[in-house]
């Protein structure tokens, strides 16, 4: 919804291989089989509800020993409705104390415009390093290598 990012890989192994790298069991992601082609991950937040990421992953065999690993990665549908409402809720106050007279310059006003927005770039830059962290999990599980931190 909010924060989508999409990373396409391509790697020189069969699909079936790719499909049981990236099933490898590890603590920081799970990922499941939903056919042959499509993979579901899911990296949890171990701190607390929310901001988890969730992965759709596409499998496309380009010849018999070359595959592409297509990955979205997106924050879950908890963190981004949670996000929706909280804007729209300040919003909604503000708007509601400008129409009943509130001054405009009103330091509490200015904090309800405002920390949405710097919310927003917070959240933004979080999925950022929350995406670095899942992608060096996905090409680490594709080499065959543990998984770095």
């Amino acid at each position: 919804m909010l924060f989508i990012k999409k990373h396409s890989l391509v790697t020189k192994k069969p699909i079936n291989i790719v499909r049981d790298e990236l099933k490898s069991s590890t603590d920081k992601i799970s990922v499941t089989e939903l056919n042959e082609t499509k993979l579901h991950g899911l990296m949890k937040n171990k701190y607390g509800t929310g901001y988890d990421i969730i992965s759709d992953i596409n499998l496309k065999s380009i010849s018999s020993n070359k595959t592409t690993v297509e990955i979205k990665n997106e924050f879950d549908l908890f963190t981004n409705l949670f996000l929706i409402v909280m804007f729209l809720g300040l919003w909604g106050i503000s708007i509601y104390k400008l129409i009943n007279g509130e001054s405009i310059l009103s330091f509490e006003l200015i904090l309800m415009l405002t920390f949405p927005i710097v919310g927003a770039l917070i959240t933004k830059s979080s999925f950022g390093i929350y995406d670095k962290r899942i992608m060096k999990i996905y090409i680490s599980l594709l080499n065959n290598n543990e998984p770095n931190k």
